[in-house]
């Protein structure tokens, strides 16, 4: 590899970088700096160690969406929930802007221009952004890049999550307002459960004796239909505790039915779809009667955390329950659990000896 200077017909000038593929075929890029010159002779170099052999000329002729297709027939390893995923954001977001690129033509400051012209929340843009993130990355494996400008882009703060929780008495009025499948809302506020692992129970994962269920499995709906799949992490497969006010409920839903058998079902004895039954029990006329307008089934979930910390549960105990991969991850989107213990902290120092200055 060399870097050799020369000057245009205009007498400007100008770097050229040439290397050597393996088999032999020489390259070259041009910059208008010394600086930029070294700078990618120095990532080249690198990238070069890795095993990655940059060809400008191949990835001249690759366009975004064929890295696209690419990249997700490698994607063997997400749940049908977040392909489906992958596949909406592309549609709507990043083809229509960068699809037809060439994708040695994509550059930082046009992706921050797309960045920043989204009319949408910032957790929002960060999710668009991902997904071509992780197709110039490929890009980059695949030697069509040298390095992927999609790795510094700048996003506006993010909005700070804001927890709806139930107390007990808010439960057992919103179990009411939603009748006969009321139950659910029991299950889901007294177990922490997602909405996939409650529908993916079955009979033989709920034991009354011990007060015990067994998350092994995640349902999640995709298109209409529902898909087995696995939790939403390796400490998503885990054991929870069941309140003894919860064995009374379950056991309605279990009794007499085969081990096979989904635990909680429909009406018609179904596994449960999570928008048939907000449909059914009228769940946005029934919070804004509750007085939480915006609470969503997920916040249940939320309010499991809230008020077992309330009863004194461990940090580390309330991660293995609610099947978070780290305590980190407990502590940081439940930070707001703690807040009424920092009385604690201030009346300790309240209770300092007395005669010390």
């Amino acid at each position: 590899m060399s870097v050799t200077k020369y000057r245009t017909a205009a007498g400007a000038p100008r770097w050229r970088v040439t290397w050597r593929l393996p088999d032999g075929r020489s390259r070259s890029k041009v910059f208008g700096t010394l600086r930029e010159a070294r700078a990618f002779e120095a990532e080249a170099i690198t990238a070069r160690t890795r095993g990655v052999v940059f060809d400008p000329r191949r990835g001249d002729a690759v366009t975004v969406a064929s890295v696209y297709a690419s990249w997700l027939a490698t994607r063997q390893d997400v749940t049908p929930k977040s392909r489906r995923g992958f596949e909406d954001n592309w549609r709507l977001h990043v083809q229509p802007e960068f699809g037809a690129w060439p994708v040695t033509k994509v550059d930082r400051e046009s992706i921050q221009t797309w960045v920043n012209a989204m009319d949408c929340s910032p957790r929002t843009k960060r999710w668009r952004h991902s997904l071509l993130r992780m197709i110039l990355a490929h890009a980059v494996a695949d030697g069509l890049l040298l390095k992927n400008p999609a790795e510094r882009t700048v996003f506006p703060p993010l909005d700070l999550a804001e927890h709806l929780c139930l107390t007990h008495a808010e439960v057992d009025e919103l179990a009411r307002r939603c009748g006969p499948q009321g139950d659910i809302v029991r299950i889901l506020a007294y177990t922490g459960l997602r909405w996939g692992e409650l529908t993916g129970l079955n009979v033989a994962d709920v034991d009354l004796a011990r007060r015990r269920i067994s998350v092994r499995r995640s349902m999640t709906q995709v298109g209409g239909t529902l898909m087995t799949g696995k939790p939403k992490s390796r400490a998503g497969i885990r054991t929870v505790p069941l309140p003894r006010s919860l064995v009374a409920v379950l056991a309605a839903r279990v009794e007499g039915r085969a081990r096979t058998a989904p635990a909680v079902t429909s009406p018609k004895g179904a596994r449960l779809s999570r928008e048939n039954w907000v449909r059914a029990v009228r769940w946005r006329e029934q919070v804004t009667a509750l007085g939480y307008p915006t609470l969503r089934v997920h916040d249940l979930r939320h309010t499991y955390a809230s008020l077992a910390r309330a009863a004194g549960a461990d940090l580390r105990l309330l991660q293995v329950a609610m099947g978070h991969a780290s305590i980190t991850v407990t502590a940081h989107t439940y930070a707001d659990l703690f807040d009424g213990e920092l009385d604690a902290v201030a009346a300790a120092l309240d209770a300092r000896p007395t005669g010390i200055d």
